[in-house]
């Protein structure tokens, strides 16, 4: 048995993905674009805020950039 909302979900981002040529460029710059629209519409976005200092060895920490890597 299938959940509706999940198959609606699916469907959705495969019409999306065709839309879009299954190209993930063009996928993100779509993106982009309804992100830019919905902000210049007064929408409130999601944002990550970076993490307090923490002492604790399992917190979890955001990076704005990725580890260097070492050589």
């Amino acid at each position: 048995m299938q959940n509706e909302i999940i198959a609606e979900i699916h469907r959705h981002r495969e019409d999306l993905a065709r839309s879009c040529g299954y190209d993930v460029k063009k996928l993100m710059n779509h993106y982009r674009q309804r992100e830019t629209h919905h902000a210049n519409a007064g929408h409130k976005l999601v944002s990550y805020a970076k993490a307090a200092a923490s002492t604790d060895e399992n917190a979890c920490v955001l990076r704005d950039e990725p580890p260097e890597k070492q050589q």
